[in-house]
């Protein structure tokens, strides 16, 4: 029998057009770049498991279209969503500046202590940095979180991050679910009576 699934997990993964949102999560789903990724249309998400208390638990990352046209999508998800990656380009001084818009939209639209990382993507591009690192950490520093300088091109510090969210999440979510609206988060799959009628129909 496939082990139960004791909770699931919503990470939406926020910031402008063109900052690597998408190639981020295909270096760490399928460990591939493509320079010329196609722009992400409305939502997507895919699926990763992870063993946290000895208890299988499932995080859904969801990828959000950065044009402005997508934000009104962008920010329904943000109601239900348990955790939150934001990501700017080191070599665009804008989507950093932007990244204050997003966290006001997530102050507005769902009042829980949403756990948060913040990834500085293109670090292959250091020669064209407009945003520094001292900067960049101060923000997060200022929103209560950690920073990562990575790269979805090369891969540096992508898995460590988008794991790091997951883990934070899930102890945040393990001492406050009773608190979270419910169609943010689902619980075990079963409960005792479950397993007793699924026995008694094996034994039928």
């Amino acid at each position: 029998m496939a082990e139960d699934i004791s909770l699931t997990l919503k990470v939406i993964v926020l910031g402008s057009s063109n900052v690597g949102k998408t190639a981020i999560l295909n270096r760490y789903f399928k460990d591939e770049f493509r320079e010329t990724p196609l722009s992400t249309i409305g939502i997507d998400f895919q699926t990763k498991f992870f063993k946290f208390d000895s208890k299988k638990i499932k995080v859904n990352y969801t990828d959000t279209a950065g044009q402005e046209k997508f934000h009104a999508i962008s920010l329904n998800y943000l109601k239900a969503t348990n955790g939150v990656i934001l990501v700017f380009d080191i070599t665009n001084k804008e989507s950093f500046d932007l990244l204050e818009e997003w966290i006001k939209a997530l102050k507005e639209n769902n009042k829980f202590d949403i756990k948060k990382i913040l990834i500085g993507n293109k670090l292959d591009l250091e020669d064209e940095r407009q945003v520094q690192k001292e900067e960049a950490e101060t923000f997060a520093e200022s929103i209560g979180c950690k920073y990562y300088e990575g790269s979805a091109k090369t891969g540096y510090n992508i898995s460590e991050a988008l794991d790091e969210i997951a883990r934070i999440t899930y102890l945040y979510m393990k001492d406050h679910q009773e608190e979270m609206p419910r169609d943010s988060i689902v619980l075990e799959r079963k409960n005792k009576n479950d397993n007793n009628n699924e026995k008694k129909k094996k034994c039928c």
